[in-house]
């Protein structure tokens, strides 16, 4: 860990564990992807890798980037596939045992639907910002250019209400709008093409070196090839690089070993390459491996802590509490068992910054934030910095 690096750490101690939380409701599943496909969660300002079968919850964004496709099946059978450089909210919950109210806010970009047929109670719609579509069960293309500020409606079978910035209009099959004004007949020629070109050419087959639970620190070589997407035969001609990205801030990646991320290109020579993986906390998470052309290939590890290590790391903690005169914290952490610790902002691990401390490498900033979570458990946080 270089100190230099280093603008702040925030290290967390947690004698005893239980997480509840609020889950957002599975609305929709990604069907088939091409591209690196990325989604923000509900509640988080990132967005990360996304891959086939995700399951999609309530207030999710998925985004799209250049040659980037994605599709994605609703709890009520509707299809939505969305074009390369798009960002949209999917919204859905429902009205009835049956039906469903679903909305797709799109901030920029192309959607084609094939809409299942709503039920009294059902309702689907797209917003963007300058129009709404609403449908019954149908099939369409609703695109939003965003430099324009103008939303084209082209609906390819059955009905849309479509209200915008012109008025409101009933569009029918092989017809179209844009932003709710006069409506126009279509040909063949007119309509869109680009929702039958988006599957993936190649995908990917995934093998560890190690199975099980791993100790943590501990180095998983993980084994990519290359895949004909649809044949699933190996492709020993592919050559070019794989995009690995971790789903979490303790689960690191290398190519070769010699330096950690989050995130890292591998090469790829006759369809083969191989990634590195290790993790600095006990837990289950995962990689995304991911390439142009692609469909997205999910793994998941799990580490845990010896007794050694938790040993130790609390041993350190304590040492550190004597040693700076910190008779509340010593006290507090006596008689618990550490359960687990983690590195919740910066980069390093646990054992790590707290020998940086003992050496005078690092330093507290402030107070050790103490937290008596109600249950006889106790959390301890120590924000640091460099000397």
């Amino acid at each position: 860990m270089n100190k230099q690096m280093i603008n702040r750490l925030v290290c967390v101690f947690i004698c005893c564990s239980f997480v509840f939380s609020a889950n957002a409701k599975v609305v929709a599943a990604i069907s088939t992807l091409k591209g690196l496909v990325m989604v923000k969660p509900v509640g988080s300002r990132k967005y990360i890798p996304a891959y086939k079968g995700q399951m999609l919850k309530n207030g999710e964004w998925v985004k799209t980037k250049e040659g980037v496709f994605v599709a994605i099946v609703f709890l009520d059978g509707s299809n939505i596939k969305i074009q390369q450089k798009t960002e949209v909210k999917i919204t859905s919950y429902r009205m009835t045992a049956k039906d469903l109210k679903t909305n797709l806010e799109m901030s920029k970009g192309q959607a084609w639907s094939d809409v299942a047929e709503q039920g009294a109670g059902g309702e689907f719609t797209i917003t963007t910002p300058t129009a709404v579509a609403s449908v019954k069960g149908t099939e369409f293309d609703l695109e939003y250019d965003i430099e324009k500020g103008e939303t084209t409606l082209i609906v390819l079978a059955g009905e849309v209400e479509f209200a915008g910035e012109l008025g409101t209009i009933l569009a029918g099959a092989m017809e179209s709008s844009k932003d709710g004004g006069a409506v126009s007949k279509l040909t063949q020629d007119d309509l869109p093409s680009w929702q039958n070109k988006t599957d993936p050419g190649i995908t990917f087959k995934l093998k560890p070196d190690k199975l099980g639970k791993q100790q943590t620190g501990k180095i998983i070589k993980v084994g990519i090839q290359v895949l004909n997407a649809k044949s699933k035969a190996f492709k020993n001609s592919f050559s070019g690089t794989a995009t690995v990205n971790s789903q979490s801030s303790e689960l690191m990646v290398s190519a070769d070993g010699s330096s950690w991320s989050s995130s890292v290109d591998v090469s790829i020579n006759g369809g083969r390459g191989v990634v590195q993986v290790k993790s600095s906390l006990q837990g289950k998470s995962e990689i995304i491996v991911n390439s142009e052309n692609a469909e997205s290939k999910i793994i998941g590890f799990e580490y845990y802590q010896t007794k050694a290590q938790k040993r130790a790391s609390q041993g350190k903690l304590a040492s550190f509490a004597s040693k700076k005169g910190n008779a509340k914290l010593a006290q507090m952490i006596q008689d618990k068992v550490l359960l687990k610790s983690q590195v919740t902002m910066g980069s390093g691990n646990v054992s790590d910054v707290l020998q940086m401390l003992e050496t005078g490498e690092l330093e507290l900033e402030g107070e050790p934030i103490i937290i008596d979570n109600g249950d006889g458990t106790v959390t301890v946080k120590l924000v640091v910095k460099p000397r």
